[in-house]
């Protein structure tokens, strides 16, 4: 598990953390039932809390990307491509909600489309 942080960031660290895990968990980078970097550990190597790997950790295990089995640590769930598809949804439902709001804006199709590579780009280098 690949994990850097920046301190500059206006992101929270531990979102950070979840949104790099979450990444690695949707490209197949992390295995289905593989084991992740303990909190204690993670947060060791990241020289962060604890406090910290553990709320990436639960949120991302209340998103339904991990699941915990007692004394054996965190594992990533099994069904990425559920999770996958949830997230392709949530972006179409996203994407329809700017189109109808650009629309009434008076925005351009090239004009909203400027706007997601600038979203997007920018959400790349924060």
């Amino acid at each position: 598990m690949n994990i850097h942080i920046s301190l500059q960031s206006d992101i929270p660290t531990y979102e950070q953390i979840k949104i790099q895990i979450k990444a690695q968990i949707l490209s197949g980078q992390l295995a289905p039932n593989q084991p992740l970097t303990s909190m204690r550990q993670l947060a060791r190597d990241l020289r962060v809390s604890v406090i910290t790997t553990t709320r990436a950790y639960s949120d991302l295990e209340a998103e339904g990307l991990l699941y915990t089995v007692q004394g054996r640590g965190c594992f990533v769930k099994g069904d990425a491509d559920m999770v996958r598809r949830q997230y392709l949804s949530s972006i179409d439902e996203a994407f329809r909600t700017a189109a109808e709001k650009g629309r009434a804006a008076g925005l351009s199709l090239e004009e909203l489309q400027n706007r997601l590579e600038e979203a997007f780009h920018a959400q790349c280098h924060e």
